[in-house]
């Protein structure tokens, strides 16, 4: 009903694969720009439709990565994957945890 619609109204519809869109906008956006997960979500599909890629950032690399090599070898989704695993092992699946205690977590604060 939405893609007809939208090709009635004569608007645009992009599809990409969800994958991680909830993640990436958690771990990358909230916290840099101070907002919170649905809008940082809307960032990440926002990009995708622009095909945009979304790289780790270096402070998650550098704080939670060990084997550098081993972990750039990965394609995009791979990475965000054992980014994600590695998180959910220091915060467990709460999210709000990450929000909350993201300096401890990466060991930024004592």
């Amino acid at each position: 009903m939405l893609e007809s619609a939208c090709y009635r109204e004569g608007i645009e519809i992009i599809k990409f694969k969800p994958q991680f869109t909830s993640k990436l906008g958690l771990y990358k956006y909230c916290h840099q720009y101070r907002i919170n997960v649905h809008n940082g979500v809307a960032m990440v599909i926002g990009r995708r439709s622009y095909n945009y890629r979304e790289k780790v950032p270096k402070i998650l690399k550098e704080k939670l990565i060990q084997d550098k090599y081993e972990f750039n070898s990965k394609n995009e989704w791979g990475k965000w994957s054992i980014i994600d695993k590695k998180i959910k092992g220091k915060a467990g699946e709460n999210p709000d945890l990450w929000l909350k205690r993201k300096k401890q977590i990466l060991g930024l604060v004592s």
